[in-house]
């Protein structure tokens, strides 16, 4: 084994092995199961446990998979399949056409309020991947097996959702621990039993090794992880340069990168959506923009956020896009305020000359719901009446799904 040297992290910190740190790391990985997959199953409740496929339209052969559920997946359906071979797998499978990024965006970010409920050291991995260092957690939560039981807890219980964790010494380690029992693990792996975990390993199955360099390491009699740890590093450095070095340390247990964590406050909370098909009909965009503002409104009073600014984008058959916004005078988290402002936008944008493809929604000038109350005290009159009506609107979608209740057309205009 040679001494490892200091390594540059990608966010440009010098990382600086050490043999004896102060306090040995324990970092947690959170991968999310059939992520797009599960959010659209929670908001459809009768689409748990059938093959569901997120993406484009299955009748176009360039369309790819996105993501697919567990069932789905039983049949060899994987992410970045075409959607014309997914559906010759499995033509029974339910297809969602179009990806609603706003809206896993938006569970991404409950999701990350949960992890700082654990800890402040949350670094985003992806929009369903996080690491979190859990080092000296302890007296709050118990040992680290605990706190990932009592974190998947919370993920279900507030989002409905699973997820798989693994706990280890370091960042590289736990990332391989949550993919070893999916879905729904939780997998920890000791310092002592680093090697008799990756040494059995194929190299296919470890972090940043994919197909071609797999194949390169094949041709040199490497199969498993044990053999890579135990082959000459200058021999790999000769093949691969630095990531030669790398896969050294890799396959070795030896990764210092910290959690590098961020905090991007809310500056604005919207919704949008890639319609099925072009639309100019002005009541099909009136019922879309109802729901992408109750959407949005939901999701303001969630946070407990009220704003004032509402902005409308909508993107054209050609691709064009143009985007209005208009400032209500008093900060709200009403779908009806939301969408008459929206609607009342619309008409300048939407003539029935050009078809629609995109709709979206947001609000911003965003004030926490005291400081909303605070200002507006005295303006009892203003008070939505709705508000108890949107309460139990609230409850039902947290239990049965997003689409479980929504308003009638009559209410549209009311």
């Amino acid at each position: 084994m040679i001494t490892p040297k200091p390594i540059k992290h990608t966010s440009g910190q010098i990382i600086k092995y050490s043999a004896s740190p102060q306090r040995e790391p324990v970092i947690l990985h959170v991968d999310m199961d059939a992520f797009f997959a599960s959010v659209e199953q929670k908001e459809r409740p009768w689409l748990a446990g059938k093959p569901v496929i997120v993406g484009g339209d299955p009748k176009k052969r360039c369309g790819v998979v996105s993501a697919a559920s567990y069932a789905a997946r039983e049949y060899g359906i994987k992410a970045g399949m075409s959607l014309f071979a997914a559906r010759r797998l499995c033509p029974h499978a339910v297809f969602l056409i179009g990806i609603h990024g706003d809206k896993y965006e938006y569970v991404s970010s409950r999701l990350v309020k949960i992890f700082r409920q654990f800890t402040p050291q949350v670094e985003p991995y992806s929009i369903d991947e996080a690491f979190l260092d859990i080092t000296g957690c302890e007296r709050l939560f118990g040992p680290p097996a605990e706190l990932g039981r009592k974190l998947k807890e919370k993920i279900k219980e507030e989002l409905g959702l699973s997820c798989s964790v693994g706990i280890a010494p370091s960042k590289l380690l736990a990332k391989l621990a949550s993919s070893l029992n999916k879905p729904d693990g939780l997998t920890v792996i000791p310092k002592d039993k680093i090697k008799e975990t990756l040494d059995p390993l194929e190299v296919s199955e470890l972090c940043g090794i994919g197909h071609r360099t797999a194949k390169v390491l094949s041709n040199l009699g490497i199969h498993t992880a044990g053999e890579l740890a135990s082959y000459p590093v200058e021999v790999l450095k000769g093949k691969f340069g630095i990531v030669g070095e790398w896969l050294h340390f890799m396959t070795n247990g030896i990764d210092c990168s910290p959690v590098i964590s961020c905090s991007i406050p809310d500056k604005s909370m919207g919704h949008s959506r890639t319609l099925p098909e072009d639309i100019d009909d002005p009541r099909q965009i009136a019922s879309i923009l109802l729901g992408l503002s109750s959407m949005v409104a939901r999701r303001l009073r969630k946070g407990g956020f009220k704003g004032r600014t509402v902005t409308l984008r909508v993107r054209y058959s050609d691709f064009f896009s143009l985007t209005r916004s208009e400032t209500i005078p008093r900060p709200t988290d009403s779908e009806h305020i939301i969408f008459k402002v929206a609607l009342k936008l619309a008409l300048g944008l939407v003539s029935g000359i050009r078809k629609v493809r995109l709709l979206g929604v947001s609000v911003s000038q965003l004030k926490r719901e005291e400081e909303s109350l605070q200002t507006s005290l005295l303006l009892i009159e203003y008070r939505d009446k709705r508000e108890e009506v949107y309460s139990a609107m609230d409850k039902i979608r947290d239990k049965f799904g997003e689409e479980s209740v929504r308003w009638g057309g009559a209410t549209i205009f009311a």
